[in-house]
């Protein structure tokens, strides 16, 4: 349902007129479809504060007071956000397209998560499809425009299982838990223009990486399956029960690892079997692929390259362009 958002100082509140309420409301036709209106703040000069009255289509009235950075806006999905900075740009990104931008998130707590300066003055990431229900930081990234600077809420445990596909959550994340995103949009290159602007780079890890797969499959005598996606299978111990179908939840261990050495992360060491839904994209592509051609009771090696993994992105301990080594064994699937 739309809402009409109205910042009034609070001395103005007990004054406001049903007609006001009906004027606004005649306003909605005039802002459809822009869902990031320029905010006007009032403060009360006493208290500092801002009132906040939401008029809804059906009449009803919500009242708030706060200050200003407590003051949030949502969107029909649930996703809070308070707009910064607003640009006088009408370039948004698209589903594909590529986004630069600076980034941090943190906890409710102030304990910062993520900068993207640490990682790259030139952050970049593909801005892909939401990958569950409701808010998403996917988006937030739809909400802005070039130049653009706001902050977010996010639900925490939606955006590591689902955006990062995180195999572990962090042991701190606790249903209902909120992150908040701090987002500058400086740029958005359309997919097509990435693409011909970084060929060659692409070009040059494809082709370093197929050496590299080659070389390491010399160290092994098992048989190996090549999917159309690229992945290769190599099947220690073959499963004796059915191929897990979308839907089910499949159990299993892994040890996962860098092609060129070192693990990174395994279940086994935390005696902790991990599951994921197949078919919602909990997990990354490969793992997700890999695990729906295994029989139940199968163990098996899996490459999975950098395209099918976390791409040209840093993912915590994870390079970019990284291919990845996972053992599996696939335990059960209901």
């Amino acid at each position: 349902m739309k809402k009409i958002l109205i910042f009034i100082s609070l001395s103005l509140i007990l004054a406001l007129s049903f007609s006001c309420k009906n004027k606004k409301a005649k306003n909605e036709d005039k802002t459809e479809g822009e869902n990031k209106p320029e905010l006007k703040y009032n403060k009360d000069s006493a208290s500092e504060n801002t009132a906040v009255l939401v008029f809804g289509e059906d009449g009803s009235v919500e009242y708030f007071e706060g200050s200003e950075e407590k003051v949030f806006q949502k969107t029909k999905s649930g996703l809070e956000y308070r707009i910064i900075t607003k640009s006088k740009s009408k370039i948004r990104p698209n589903i594909g397209d590529v986004i630069y931008i600076n980034m941090t998130y943190k906890t409710e707590s102030d304990s910062i998560l993520f900068k993207s300066s640490d990682i790259d003055k030139n952050f970049k990431m593909r801005l892909n499809m939401p990958l569950h229900n409701g808010a998403s930081i996917e988006e937030a990234f739809m909400l802005m425009s070039e130049g653009d600077s706001a902050i977010f809420k996010i639900d925490a445990y939606n955006f590591f299982t689902y955006t990062q596909k995180k195999v572990k959550l962090p042991s701190y994340v606790k249903k209902g838990d909120k992150l908040i995103f701090n987002i500058k949009l400086l740029e958005v290159l359309p997919d097509s223009e990435y693409v011909m602007k970084n060929r060659e780079m692409y070009s040059y890890y494809i082709n370093q990486e197929n050496s590299q797969i080659e070389r390491y499959l010399l160290s092994f005598e098992y048989p190996v399956i090549k999917t159309e996606s690229g992945l290769r299978i190599m099947t220690i111990k073959k499963g004796t029960g059915n191929k897990p179908k979308n839907g089910q939840k499949a159990s299993i261990h892994y040890t996962a690892g860098f092609i060129d050495g070192g693990i990174f992360d395994s279940s086994l060491e935390r005696n902790q079997v991990f599951e994921f839904v197949l078919g919602e994209k909990q997990v990354i592509d490969g793992l997700e692929e890999a695990v729906s051609k295994m029989n139940i009771g199968e163990h098996s090696i899996i490459i999975i390259p950098f395209r099918l993994a976390y791409g040209e992105e840093k993912y915590g301990l994870i390079p970019p362009f990284s291919t990845l080594v996972f053992e599996i064994d696939l335990l059960d699937a209901k």
